[in-house]
């Protein structure tokens, strides 16, 4: 099963829960919630290569990676309506 929420059903989600746990009354004080901006890390991975510059393989058939040189980069992206959050149930 797959669960699509929104941009727009999330940022009430958060606003709702901003109320619910830390006890603000959110609806008569000015929120910004049009711009919510996360930040998230993303694994670039490097693969071994021959000198030739051809991809390692391993006996299966799949690429090497090379774990010395892998690493996490930090990316941004930001919520608005057209954005959409699907999370698949098994």
């Amino acid at each position: 099963m797959e669960i699509k929420i929104w941009g727009h059903e999330i940022r009430e989600m958060i606003k709702n829960h901003v109320e619910i746990a830390y006890g603000l009354d959110l609806d008569s004080k000015e929120l910004d919630v049009q711009d919510l901006n996360f930040v998230y890390m993303e694994r670039e991975v490097v693969h071994k290569k021959h000198a030739n510059g051809k991809v390692k393989k391993d006996e299966n058939g799949y690429w090497l990676i090379d774990e010395d040189k892998t690493k996490y980069v930090t990316k941004y992206g930001n919520l608005d309506d057209d954005s959409e959050l699907s999370i698949i149930v098994y």
